[in-house]
């Protein structure tokens, strides 16, 4: 199925359950790695539709990765309630879908109600995003191109991990990657392309994805001849992604 005619789809289906319940104040589709496929407001937001779905993809990913060490068992769904707003996020085969509910509202309405409508949704939706088509994954995109990667780690601008390959805790790793290019950028004065941090058999890269995301992947070399060809290879991905 063309990109175009998925998106008329799921915004066709979106619109219907947005005029039967006016307690949806935004609802915001995000590829796992959190990039944004779809998002619809009633009203105006304090973040933008990019910010919004890197964060629903790192509250997804942590929350799944927590919940996997703790029960063994994969998550149906996060909520986070607040006094005048319900965060409801859902994670299918496809995508991660997420809403904004008016509180008061939809708890006249009945809430357990309204997040399986949600739920439903969420599962035509993911059926829908499987048959576009679409860019490929960026993890799979450098794990072709660089096989040989000790560690791949997508982060949102916030340093909360998106999608993470690693020895090394998803905390730990996402936190060191938010430090050097957070110190990285302060020191260039935002003007950074990438930072290597290098040793004798290995190295770090870390490269800015878009606006919303960074990348970490680590390799087994160390030469600056191999370090640039890797650069480079990653640039085209990031094209090739966005």
């Amino acid at each position: 199925m063309a990109f175009d005619k998925g998106i008329e789809e799921i915004d066709k289906l979106v619109t219907q359950t947005f005029s039967k319940y006016s307690g949806i104040l935004a609802l915001i589709i995000a590829s796992h790695e959190g990039k944004k496929i779809y998002t619809k407001f009633r009203e105006v937001q304090s973040f933008n539709e990019h910010e919004l779905s890197a964060i629903t993809a790192s509250l997804i990913f942590i929350a799944r990765t927590m919940f996997k060490k703790t029960f063994g068992l994969e998550i149906a769904h996060a909520e986070v309630k607040g006094i005048k707003d319900i965060f409801f996020s859902v994670l299918t085969k496809e995508v991660t879908g997420s809403v904004i509910f008016n509180r008061k509202n939809v708890e006249l309405v009945g809430l357990a109600e309204l997040k399986e409508t949600v739920n439903e949704l969420f599962l035509k939706i993911s059926a829908i995003v499987e048959t576009l088509v679409v860019k490929e994954d960026l993890f799979v995109l450098i794990k072709r191109a660089i096989p040989n990667a000790l560690s791949i780690v997508i982060i949102n601008k916030e340093g909360l991990p998106i999608k993470v390959e690693s020895t090394m805790e998803e905390p730990k790793i996402s936190a060191f990657i938010y430090a050097l290019h957070s110190l990285a950028t302060t020191l260039l004065k935002n003007e950074v392309e990438h930072t290597v941090i290098s040793g004798d058999y290995g190295s770090y890269i870390i490269q800015q994805i878009d606006e919303e995301r960074i990348l970490g992947i680590a390799v087994p070399e160390s030469e600056d001849a191999r370090i640039n060809k890797f650069v480079a290879i990653l640039q085209e991905i990031m094209k090739k992604s966005i």
